[in-house]
């Protein structure tokens, strides 16, 4: 087991952001990058990479779409970017439609994040302290981020929150996956979600508070089916993907998702404390394609997005969870993906 640091590049204010290689004793390796505590690579002894992510620090410092970045305070959309916590009312950043996503414009993916090493565990933990006056959430909270990769090709994510006001805190990581390696069309692979329920969504993904029964839909993944057959099920759009919030029901001993590459028998296994998943399926190069149906012919999804966080929007659905972090507490999530198969 073996943990290599390598500069990465620097930000446009020249600070350092550098790369972080934990390799196990099988061979395989896991890539992080310090800006956005971002998850970039795994990486197979045979040469596969099955995580897609970023080449070049003004990727990340963009990051059109997230890849591999930790996400929050809050991971998803908040609806109409403000929100009641104590009889007192806040207004955030709206970044997206109206809404605030992931966090706003000062989140956990805009900034290059602090670490410790720890060889023994093979292990690093990312640190960072966003202040109120930055994303205007309140309360200056401390965070942090553990990845372990295991002898037995599990990546363990550790998140944990405490800060100076009751606020929000509903992480997530937003790493993207493809066990037939990135190359290949993500839509031809099999997916599995322990979740009979999903959520509705308006125009915008913002959630209704309607939760939907996902058994006999097109949204039905509990058995394990082809994603484009689901895909095709929904809409004959060009675009059609998935961008949805699954309610999880925990069965002990078994993965909450599976994705898995019927022609090698690869598969990513991704079991958690949380209660539910965001689903995403995407290409890592579509930012600006959006509507272009030549680009997607030849470009097919080729990474599927699993977020394990408590439902979008809880804060203004009280059946969605508890995401408010009361003030001086310590609150820590544990999600792992266990990489099978390779």
């Amino acid at each position: 087991m073996t943990i290599t640091v390598n500069a990465f590049g620097e930000t446009p204010t020249g600070d350092l952001v550098e790369q972080i290689i934990i390799e196990n004793k099988e061979g395989h390796r896991l890539g992080l990058v310090t800006w956005g505590a971002a998850w970039q690579s795994f990486t197979t002894q045979s040469g596969v990479e099955m995580v897609q992510g970023y080449h070049d620090v003004k990727a990340y410092i963009a990051h059109p779409y997230y890849l591999g970045m930790a996400i929050g305070r809050v991971g998803g959309r908040i609806g109409g970017a403000s929100f009641t916590l104590d009889e007192q009312t806040y207004a955030l950043d709206a970044n997206e439609n109206g809404n605030t996503l992931h966090g706003g414009q000062a989140s956990f993916a805009d900034r290059n994040w602090l670490y410790e090493l720890d060889e023994d565990q093979n292990a690093v933990t990312f640190k960072t302290t966003i202040l109120s006056s930055e994303d205007r959430f309140p309360g200056d909270l401390q965070t942090s981020l553990t990845y372990q990769l295991t002898d037995d090709n599990q990546v363990k994510l550790t998140f944990s929150g405490q800060a100076t006001a009751t606020t929000l805190y509903n992480p997530t990581s937003h790493v993207y996956v493809n066990p037939a390696g990135i190359q290949t069309n993500a839509r031809e692979l099999t997916l599995q979600i322990a979740a009979p329920e999903r959520l509705a969504l308006d125009e915008s993904q913002i959630p209704t508070g309607e939760k939907l029964a996902t058994t006999g839909t097109a949204y039905d993944f509990m058995t394990g089916v082809k994603i484009e057959t689901q895909l095709r099920a929904q809409s004959t759009a060009f675009d059609a993907n998935l961008d949805d919030a699954f309610v999880l029901e925990h069965e002990a001993g078994q993965p909450d998702v599976l994705l898995r590459d019927e022609q090698s028998g690869r598969t990513v296994e991704m079991i958690t404390d949380r209660d539910a998943v965001v689903i995403f399926t995407a290409h890592a190069n579509m930012a600006g394609h959006e509507t272009d149906a030549d680009w997607f012919a030849a470009h097919p999804y080729n990474v599927v997005a699993i977020e394990a966080q408590h439902l979008p929007d809880a804060i203004h659905h009280a059946a969605f969870g508890d995401i408010v972090l009361p003030v001086n507490q310590q609150r820590t999530y544990h999600t792992t993906y266990t990489f099978k198969n390779i």
